[in-house]
């Protein structure tokens, strides 16, 4: 049967759809997020409050949201990294939640409760470090930038690293190499299994690009430096939406921006000098 040829255009538009669109789901990997709800001392939701999520280090205010109906919040697309964040509503005291923790991938819980008062009091609080996940049932390691700085690598490779995650077995080379060959001109191939699958099942990504080689599926194509890693998550199952292209891994790798690795770098050479003193 033929097709008239508007019809064959239309249907070569909408595949090509499909496939960039599935692009923008795995790029939204690259940020995280804070979600949760703010209420009064007796349980009830406070709506219209504001919430603004600041970070520690510029002081730059990233982003600024209002709570719903219901009290709930949302703030999404944030880079990962710790932030404060503020709280501010007409008869509350001001609550301020400092280094809440964003991680790649994932959408922090922060569920804030209000004193009554004036607004010019304010009310700090810690967040806590280890925050259980509430938001998805994926399984998943985060391996943070302090690690993949300072913990041991040969070769000083990356991909050393994914073994820390449960879950995770290797039969990596003695050295692993930089590069989808070695200098034996042998393929670097990633021999790493998590929860079971086969190597050639995990899918690699740096900034949310897809860096597998696709050809063989068990090398990379890129190897960003330890030293600009700012964390990196091993998903091992119950993948949501945004994740696919493979049944086993899903390892994403989030590099710093600059103006991080100045300040950074700042704070640490201080540091070192006050010890010299």
């Amino acid at each position: 049967m033929r097709h008239h040829p508007k019809f064959v255009v239309c249907l070569l538009a909408s595949v090509a759809l499909l496939f960039v669109c599935s692009g923008v789901a795995l790029s939204q990997e690259i940020t995280g997020g804070i979600v949760g709800s703010v209420k009064d001392q007796s349980g009830a939701a406070v709506k219209g409050a504001t919430v603004t999520v600041t970070d520690p280090a510029t002081k730059h205010v990233v982003r600024t949201v209002m709570t719903n109906d219901d009290g709930a919040y949302t703030a999404r697309d944030l880079h990962a990294q710790t932030y404060d964040v503020a709280v501010e509503a007409t008869g509350f005291k001001k609550h301020i939640a400092s280094k809440v923790q964003v991680d790649v991938g994932k959408s922090v819980n922060l569920d804030i409760g209000l004193e009554v008062g004036n607004v010019s009091e304010v009310v700090t609080v810690e967040a806590n470090p280890v925050a259980v996940e509430l938001s998805t049932p994926t399984v998943s390691t985060i391996i943070n930038g302090d690690q993949a700085r300072q913990l041991s690598l040969n070769n000083r490779n990356w991909v050393q690293l994914i073994t820390l995650a449960p879950g995770v077995s290797n039969d990596l080379a003695d050295q692993v190499y930089v590069g989808t060959t070695n200098p034996a001109g042998q393929a670097n191939t990633m021999n790493i299994s998590v929860n079971g699958a086969r190597s050639a099942q995990n899918t690699y990504t740096i900034d949310g690009a897809d860096v597998t080689d696709r050809g063989s599926n068990i090398t990379i194509q890129a190897y960003p430096s330890v030293d600009s890693i700012a964390e990196f998550s091993v998903k091992r199952g119950l993948f949501t939406a945004d994740s696919g292209r493979s049944g086993g891994g899903q390892i994403n790798v989030v590099t710093r921006g600059g103006g991080e690795i100045q300040i950074r770098n700042h704070d640490t050479f201080h540091r070192r000098r006050e010890l010299r003193r």
